[in-house]
């Protein structure tokens, strides 16, 4: 064999070689636009999570449930993200009690995809793609006024 052969041949592997790494980085990870859309996600929790925590600070201060969401952004020093971050559209809020409320979103992936990451935010914010609501209740413990996720 001369050298010639050999050289195309080791050409031709390592070509497969790196396509086989592309192609298996691609399914580990997901596609470019599936990492954008877990990232916008992403933004759409912590967005999710910051507006909880200024409505059960409204609860502790106020001992009630805010009417709407622009009443908590309202307060000072509350800077919320009240939009989505892809659509603009705003998050949801209801009251579904008199110390309970959800907060609404949609989703462009499934949270399952997510929970073999290191950052997986965890179960109590799992959701599917599309539309999705978290329940949340108010419950202080005896006398410290301390709201707990419910």
């Amino acid at each position: 064999m001369s050298a010639r052969p050999v050289g195309q041949w080791l050409m031709v592997l390592a070509g497969l070689v790196v396509v086989a790494t592309v192609v298996g980085a691609i399914a580990v990870m997901g596609s470019p636009v599936q990492q954008r859309q877990m990232r916008i996600d992403e933004q759409r929790i912590q967005d999710l999570r910051s507006i909880e925590a200024a409505v059960r600070l409204h609860w502790n201060d106020e001992s009630s449930l805010p009417d709407d969401l622009a009443t908590v952004d309202a307060r000072p020093g509350v800077a919320l993200d009240l939009a989505d971050p892809q659509t603009g559209a705003p998050y949801g809020y209801r009251r579904t009690g008199t110390d309970a409320f959800e907060l609404c979103a949609t989703f462009a992936t499934d949270s399952a995809a997510r929970r073999a990451r290191r950052d997986w935010q965890g179960l109590e914010w799992a959701h599917g793609a599309g539309h999705h609501c978290f329940r949340f209740r108010i419950e202080p413990a005896a006398g410290d006024g301390i709201a707990t996720r419910g």
